[in-house]
C-alpha cells in the first residue's frame, strides 16, 4: 500500500506543474529557478545577498502577472478536423487564427490542452518498479514519469503562431497520435502569447471542445478465398443492385398459363395481339458474415482491442472480393450492420466497431441466435473469438453443420485446447500481424 501515497503526491507535483508550465515560458521558468535558488541561499540575510536577487526576481515575475489582465480583441481560433482518425497512426490537422482586432499578435504559440495527463492509480500500479537511480525508485517517479510520458507525447507539442498583423489569419498544422478506439475529445485549443515582459503566457483566444471518432487498428491481412457459394436472398433487390444476379427485367417470352397479371407487358400485347410477360432472375449472390465476440467475462481487456482490430482488418478486406458482408456482433442488443457494393461502404462497419464494448454478462449463445437466424442468406462465416470453450466450440461446429463453413480466429495469450482440431488458428495479443500474415 506504499504505493498510494507516493501516487498522491506525484499527483498534486505534476497538477502543480501542469499548471504553471504552459504558463511559464523560458525566461519565467529561469527567472523562477533563480527565485527559488535565491530564497535557499539568502535565508540568512546577514550572512548572503542573495536576498535581493530573491526580492528582484520574485517582483519581476509579479509585475509580469499584471499582464495577463490584458485581453486582446478580435481574435478568434478553430480547428479543422477530418472526419476519423486511427488507433495508433498520426493524425494532422490544421489549426486556423484569425486576428480581426486593432492590434498585431506576436510570437505566440498554438497547442491542445490534453483531456488527461495525469496517470491514474491503476496505470501508475501498472508500471511497475522502475527507474535509472535510487531516488527514482525510492520516490516513485520512475513508475510515474513513463505513463505520464507516454499521455502527453499523443497530444503533441505547442507549434509557434506566424506574426499577425491586424486583419489577417494563419494556419498551422497540429499532430498528435490516438492511441485507442473510440471517441477522442479534445478539451480546449488555447492560443498563447507572451505578456510584455515575456516571463508569462497570457491567454490570447482559444477554440471550444469537439471530438473525433477514432476507428480501430488495422493489421495487413490476407486475401482470404471464404468458401461459400451464391444463396438466394429473399426481397433483396436494394442489396444486390451490384453484386450477383438480381431480380431484375431480363426479356420478353409469350405467356404460360399461371404467370402473374403484373408481369403482362401491355404494349407488346397491344402491338402483337398476343399476351407477352416480363421475365426476371431470382435474387442469387454471395453474403458472407462477420462476427465478433464480446462476451469477454474475466478475459484479458487486450485481447477485446486486438479481437476488434482484427474484425476490422478483415472488414476492410472482404470487401474488394465483389461480396456483402454482415457486422454482427452484441452490445445492449443483437446488431447487423451490412455493407458491400450498391449497400454502403465500410466506414459504417468502422464507425460501429470504433465503439463496440465487451458484455461479460451475457452469453455467446446471443450471437450464436443471431448468426443460425440469418444462416438461411449467409455464404460462410468469419468469427473472431475471444476464447475457445465449450460454448464457442458448440458455436462453430452448429455453423458447420448448417453449411456455412465457418472460419474462426481465436485471439488468445494460451493457446486455445481444440481450436487447432476443428481449423480454428490461434491470434496471440502484440503478435496479431504475425500471425495474421501465416493464415
Amino acid at each position: 500500500m506504499r504505493a498510494a501515497p507516493l501516487y498522491r503526491g506525484l499527483r498534486l507535483t505534476g497538477s502543480v506543474i501542469d499548471w504553471a508550465g504552459p504558463r511559464l515560458t523560458g525566461a519565467g521558468l529561469l527567472a523562477l529557478g533563480g527565485a527559488a535558488a535565491a530564497a535557499v541561499l539568502g535565508v540568512d540575510t546577514t550572512q548572503s545577498m542573495a536576498y535581493q536577487a530573491f526580492t528582484f526576481l520574485t517582483a519581476l515575475l509579479l509585475l509580469a502577472a499584471l499582464g495577463l489582465f490584458e485581453r486582446q480583441a478580435g481574435l478568434s481560433a478553430r480547428r479543422l478536423l477530418p472526419r476519423f482518425a486511427a488507433a495508433g497512426q498520426p493524425l494532422r490537422y490544421a489549426v486556423r487564427v484569425k486576428n480581426a482586432g486593432a492590434l498585431p499578435l506576436l510570437g505566440a504559440r498554438v497547442g491542445e490542452v490534453p483531456a488527461r495527463a495525469l496517470p491514474t492509480l491503476e496505470e501508475y500500479d501498472a508500471q511497475g518498479p522502475s527507474g535509472r537511480s535510487w531516488f527514482e525508485r525510492l520516490s516513485g517517479y520512475g513508475r510515474w514519469e513513463p505513463v505520464r510520458r507516454r499521455l502527453l507525447a499523443a497530444w503533441g507539442a505547442p507549434v509557434p503562431l506566424p506574426d499577425l498583423p491586424p486583419g489577417s489569419e494563419a494556419e498551422v498544422a497540429l499532430e498528435l497520435t490516438p492511441s485507442a478506439r473510440g471517441r477522442l475529445r479534445f478539451k480546449e485549443l488555447l492560443v498563447r502569447a507572451p505578456e510584455p515582459l515575456g516571463l508569462l503566457w497570457r491567454r490570447a483566444a482559444a477554440a471550444p471542445a469537439e471530438s473525433l471518432l477514432v476507428l480501430p487498428r488495422r493489421y495487413p491481412v490476407p486475401r482470404l478465398a471464404l468458401p461459400g457459394k451464391r444463396r438466394y436472398q429473399a426481397g433483396g433487390v436494394a442489396l444486390s443492385s451490384s453484386v450477383g444476379e438480381s431480380e431484375e427485367f431480363v426479356a420478353l417470352r409469350d405467356y404460360r398459363p399461371g404467370d402473374p397479371l403484373r408481369r403482362v407487358h401491355w404494349k407488346s400485347w397491344a402491338k402483337r395481339g398476343e399476351p407477352v410477360v416480363k421475365e426476371f432472375q431470382d435474387e442469387h449472390f454471395v453474403r458472407h458474415a462477420l462476427a465478433l465476440d464480446t462476451f469477454a467475462s474475466g478475459s484479458d481487456p487486450e485481447c477485446f482491442e486486438e479481437a476488434v482490430s482484427v474484425a476490422a482488418s478483415f472488414a476492410c478486406t472482404l470487401l474488394t472480393q465483389d461480396s456483402l458482408l454482415d457486422l454482427l456482433f452484441v452490445a445492449d442488443r443483437a446488431y447487423c450492420l451490412s455493407a458491400g457494393r450498391g449497400v454502403g461502404g465500410v466506414e459504417g462497419l468502422l464507425e460501429a466497431l470504433a465503439c463496440a464494448v465487451t458484455r461479460p454478462d451475457s452469453s455467446v449463445a446471443v450471437l450464436e441466435d443471431s448468426i443460425v437466424g440469418r444462416s438461411a442468406a449467409l455464404s460462410g462465416c468469419l468469427l473472431v473469438l475471444l476464447g475457445y470453450d465449450a460454448p464457442r466450440r458448440a458455436l462453430v461446429r452448429r455453423l458447420r453443420s448448417l453449411g456455412l463453413a465457418p472460419r474462426a480466429l481465436v485471439v488468445s495469450r494460451t493457446e486455445p485446447a481444440g481450436a487447432a482440431a476443428d481449423g480454428a488458428a490461434w491470434l496471440r495479443p502484440g503478435r496479431i500481424a504475425e500471425d495474421l500474415a501465416r493464415l
